[in-house]
């Protein structure tokens, strides 16, 4: 629509994002218990998906989201020439979640230009597939500043395009699902409450890091997204450069405290 429609409608709309469904919506609503959670982390919480009862058919409504939306609707969206470069794009994204992403790297692994990666990238953060999560930095030597990692905004469609849909228990990447599950969940809980804030992911040229960063009106915390219930502390560079700064540590355990 946003394509096909020429008239600007500035003061004349509102803009919402819906996005999937949130932890806090499916417990006020449905309930939420140990087995569906884990469900939620292996096939994600579009609404049909979370409204179906059975698993198997569960499955297929989440395969036919990911190839009928992001391998149909996506390509007629921005006439894509080249539908498996994309395919190819997205299948790099899904197995480096977690990780630095490099524009130079990924163009060179699919054989295409720097200029066509970043438009498939702001393609796919524009059809709400993706999005980027920026590095923070407060201008220290030391500080990455311009990098950034890709996470997606439905677990379940990432699961499904690279054809994983195993059971939490049979899989070797359950750090990467935590960890994209719980950010974009700890996003949704705070656009929900109307509270403004930012984003980021922490990390120095030594290689001490954090999983996340959430700034709100000029107060810090940091966040740890950990599966098992291990005890972490925060990096002492962290806590050197930002005295005044919180630090959370998310884990199975605890994780309705501070996602719910």
């Amino acid at each position: 629509m946003a394509n096909k429609i020429n008239e600007p409608l500035t003061g004349r709309a509102f803009e919402f994002i819906l996005l999937p469904l949130s932890l806090m919506e499916i417990k006020g609503t449905i309930g939420l218990d140990k087995k569906t959670f884990m469900d939620y982390l292996r096939l994600g919480t579009y609404p049909a998906v979370v409204g179906e009862m059975v698993s198997a058919i569960k499955e297929d409504i989440l395969q036919n989201l990911a190839t009928n939306y992001l391998y149909k609707d996506i390509f007629m969206f921005e006439s894509i020439k080249s539908p498996k470069v994309l395919e190819d794009l997205l299948k790099a994204l899904s197995l480096q979640v977690g990780n630095m992403v490099s524009v130079n790297e990924l163009s060179r692994l699919l054989g295409i230009s720097r200029a066509t990666v970043e438009k498939y990238l702001r393609l796919l953060e524009q059809a709400f597939v993706i999005f980027r999560l920026p590095s923070f930095s407060r201008n220290p030597r030391n500080e990455l500043k311009k990098a950034f990692k890709i996470y997606f905004i439905d677990i379940g469609v990432r699961n499904a395009v690279i054809g994983n849909l195993n059971f939490i228990k049979d899989r070797d990447d359950v750090g990467k699902l935590w960890e994209n599950f719980l950010i974009i969940e700890r996003m949704k809980k705070k656009a929900y409450q109307g509270t403004l804030g930012a984003h980021y992911f922490w990390r120095l040229t030594s290689g001490a890091e954090l999983d996340m960063v959430e700034e709100e009106n000029g107060k810090l915390t940091g966040f740890e997204f950990k599966f098992s219930s291990k005890s972490v502390k925060p990096p002492k560079s962290w806590k050197e450069a930002y005295p005044d700064s919180e630090f959370s540590v998310i884990n199975k355990n605890n994780y309705q405290e501070l996602i719910i």
